[in-house]
């Protein structure tokens, strides 16, 4: 990132910094924009954590997810979200946006993967086209709407990246970097088994009833 985003990137930082008991940062940046004749985009900076009275980052979800009018493309390594995101992403599938969730087929954490898939029956039965990562564990954390909106940053959408973490993540807004983008989720689709509502009743008791167990402790994961 170069430009004006950069100077509220090293602010957040600064911040975080001086919660840490650090002594204070007094850098400066240069926010000139470069040079790069036909890519410009806004940026927009975004920071959440404990110390917030809001939860930014999970309301800005909720601001775009539920204005969307073609598509949502969201790439997580963990998947909890909350009551309301999830009614969210069900309402807007609903309403025939295109909707699609990619998780990994095997996280780092089973605890985690068993907790992910416990939602995934709710997002078949409202039409979310869920896909499953194959090749190795997916740290990608994306969110793409429509042709002129992307985040990207370090929030996983989990109960713990809203709610108890600091996080950090950029909003973009241009139509070129969103295509880049969706090109990129393309390909890592090719990549994923696509889960079937049919297949998905099908699974092992023993796997049911573990998600059910670990889904309690969701909000804490």
């Amino acid at each position: 990132i170069a430009g004006p985003a950069v100077g509220a990137l090293q602010y957040s930082f600064a911040v975080d910094w001086s919660f840490m008991g650090q002594p204070l940062l007094e850098e400066t940046t240069d926010t000139n924009i470069p040079d790069a004749p036909g890519f410009t985009s806004g940026i927009q900076m975004l920071t959440s954590g404990p110390t917030s009275h809001w939860s930014n980052i999970a309301m800005m979800f909720h601001k775009a997810i539920a204005g969307a009018k073609q598509c949502v493309y969201i790439q997580t390594p963990y998947f909890l979200p909350t009551e309301s995101l999830l009614r969210t992403l069900q309402t807007v599938a609903l309403s025939k946006v295109d909707v699609r969730l990619m998780i990994p087929a095997r996280s780092d954490s089973s605890i985690l993967t068993y907790a992910s898939f416990s939602y995934i029956q709710e997002c078949l039965r409202s039409g979310i086209k869920v896909y499953l990562y194959e090749p190795s564990m997916m740290h990608a954390k994306t969110v793409i709407v429509d042709d002129e909106f992307v985040s990207v940053g370090s929030t996983n959408f989990d109960f713990r990246s809203f709610e108890y973490n600091f996080e950090s993540n950029v909003f973009i807004y241009s139509h070129a970097v969103n295509s880049r983008m969706r090109e990129i989720f393309l390909e890592d689709q090719k990549k994923c088994m696509r889960v079937s509502s049919n297949q998905w009743r099908k699974r092992p008791a023993t796997q049911k009833i573990k998600e059910s167990l670990v889904r309690l402790l969701s909000p804490v994961l």
